[in-house]
């Protein structure tokens, strides 16, 4: 199972001079990469479309139909092409590890996405300055641990770099001492430059080895979005004291404890709305919008905690009752009753659940432990299907 960690890095080097050089060369690697990753998209539309530019004489069309004209020879294929335009743009200019791992990255994105713009579903991806720059796990080198600065450091195209943990919620120490000590295997990662937060972060992906847990098979937990609880599950153990047919039904959090923050987030946020008419002017947008701004990823983030928690916990009680399946019921029921029943609140809790959110996080924690998550379809998508 592969995992991505964010984690803040820097550029550390005692020379001022030298230091301010290392982040000129990472801004002017980060442009390339954003120019050839756009490249690569153009060159990939286009070879698809190309015999419906009618404007173009048929020899033309015939001549950059790719699989009629490429080469005989070793390495010859249609990824190779865009290659080949990054090696011609980037060459001496960017580590060749960066525009390798480029050009599989953006291809498989663009492949990916491929049936999803035929049918209109989707656009042709464009990328920006937020790009990360990918490159292969042989290429981060020298990972230790300095025991005077309690840190760790390491070298990246010649480029040292230091790890700022912070208070290191996630554990990411850890998961870098197993990379250390072989536990866990690194994979192709890469490096991302924030231009808002004026910070770098190194996407780091890991492979991690499922957890070997005693699952009954067949042993199914049911779990669904109530409206007065975040999650609601049930299992097949019989509830003791209860009798032979009773079943336990447990519930994960509360209404008012998932809402009471996010409330005051939002509130916040309006009257800082209100109030900016007021702020003092004079220095552009960015200037009037700075209260704003500090809410800018508030609500998000606090949201996407209390989703891991929840998962967490519900991935968790499938372990203990040793379930190897979660099976998601389905919400539409639930929502359309909410709404006609317009009782007050309920219609605000089920606005304010990131669902989809929440089954992703299940979903990821589950096939840690070997675990299959399943969702309950609606009986207009099982007549589809049917079709």
């Amino acid at each position: 199972m592969i995992i991505t960690r964010k984690i803040q890095v820097f550029v550390y080097d005692t020379d001022a001079a030298q230091k301010k050089e290392y982040i000129h060369t990472l801004y002017s690697w980060r442009d390339l990469v954003r120019r050839g990753a756009n490249m690569i998209v153009a060159h990939k539309f286009t070879q698809q479309n190309i015999r419906d530019f009618v404007y173009l004489k048929d020899e033309i069309k015939d001549k950059f139909y790719v699989k009629d004209i490429l080469k005989e020879g070793k390495g010859m294929s249609e990824q190779n092409t865009t290659y080949r335009l990054l090696s011609e743009m980037m060459k001496g200019k960017v580590p060749s590890d960066i525009f390798s791992c480029l050009n599989q990255s953006v291809a498989h994105t663009f492949k990916e996405t491929e049936k999803a713009m035929i049918v209109g579903k989707a656009s042709v991806r464009s990328y920006k300055n937020n790009i990360p720059m990918p490159f292969s796990a042989k290429s981060l080198s020298n990972i230790h641990w300095n025991e005077e600065n309690k840190r760790f450091y390491f070298t990246l195209f010649g480029i040292p770099f230091g790890v700022a943990l912070g208070r290191d919620r996630s554990n990411n120490q850890v998961v870098i001492e197993r990379c250390i000590s072989g536990e866990y295997k690194m994979c192709s990662s890469s490096l991302q430059i924030d231009d808002t937060k004026k910070k770098m972060f190194l996407l780091l992906c890991v492979d991690i080895p499922k957890k070997e847990t005693e699952l009954i098979k067949g042993k199914t937990l049911f779990a669904f979005l109530g409206v007065f609880n975040p999650i609601t599950y049930t299992t097949d153990i019989k509830a003791k004291n209860e009798g032979d047919s009773g079943m336990k039904v447990f519930t994960i959090g509360t209404d008012e404890e998932f809402n009471y923050r996010r409330r005051q987030i939002q509130e916040a946020v309006k009257r800082c709305q209100i109030n900016n008419r007021y702020s003092v002017g004079g220095k552009g947008r960015k200037r009037k919008c700075q209260a704003i701004e500090r809410w800018h990823d508030k609500e998000n983030n606090y949201v996407d905690t209390k989703l891991h928690t929840y998962s967490r916990m519900l991935v968790d009680a499938a372990v203990k009752y040793k379930c190897d399946t979660i099976y998601l019921m389905k919400q539409e029921p639930r929502e359309i009753k909410a709404k006609d029943d317009n009782q007050k609140g309920e219609p605000f809790v089920l606005r304010n659940w990131s669902y989809f959110g929440l089954k992703t996080k299940i979903e990821y924690k589950a096939k840690q432990y070997g675990i299959v998550l399943k969702e309950e379809k609606s009986k207009d998508k099982d007549i589809q299907d049917e079709q």
